[in-house]
């Protein structure tokens, strides 16, 4: 068998600098990730508005409820157009419109009408709108919305002890400089 000889020390040097370049990488490479996970478990606490419930009793009696708001709302047969009249953009006038119908297609005049713009990132920031109502079912009112992104619409409509719910989304722009 051949002897081995010992590595030069140039030799040695160049894997001792490789392998403090490998352990100063991983290093690098750990300490980016928690910092990322430990950012995003800080942004998800400040961020979130409420607590996960464990009670499921409580969680099942509440999705009760709604599915039974949600099929007395299906039986009433109502129908709500709600739009809006120019074009979204922030800190501008946003124009809101509403078309209340009943099952016939008839317009619903004389309604308790509530449009309530939802910011599903945080709520400091939502804006309910004051609806007038126009006649022939038409209920108009006006917003400035604050910020720019995706906003929830919401609205309710009251008449006769009856109340109608629908959902809409819109995208604010931010303003053209």
């Amino acid at each position: 068998m051949p002897a081995t000889e010992p590595p030069s020390p140039d030799e040695q040097r160049r894997t001792r600098r490789a392998i403090r370049l490998w352990i100063a990488a991983g290093t690098v490479f750990a300490l980016t990730v928690l910092s990322y996970s430990g950012a995003m478990v800080y942004l998800a606490e400040r961020d979130y508005p409420g607590s996960v419930v464990n009670d499921y009793f409580k969680n099942f009696k509440k999705f009760n409820e709604f599915t039974d708001r949600l099929e007395q709302q299906e039986k009433l047969g109502w129908a709500l157009d709600t739009s809006v009249h120019s074009l979204p953009i922030v800190g501008e006038p946003l124009q809101v419109q509403v078309l209340a119908r009943d099952d016939q297609g008839r317009p619903l005049p004389d309604a308790d009408v509530a449009v309530h713009f939802v910011r599903n990132v945080n709520s400091r920031h939502d804006r309910w709108v004051d609806m007038t109502d126009q006649g022939g079912g038409r209920y108009s009112g006006e917003v400035r919305l604050p910020l720019p992104g995706n906003w929830t619409i919401r609205t309710s409509v009251t008449k006769g002890g009856h109340n109608y719910l629908a959902r809409r989304f819109l995208w604010v722009e931010e303003p053209l400089e």
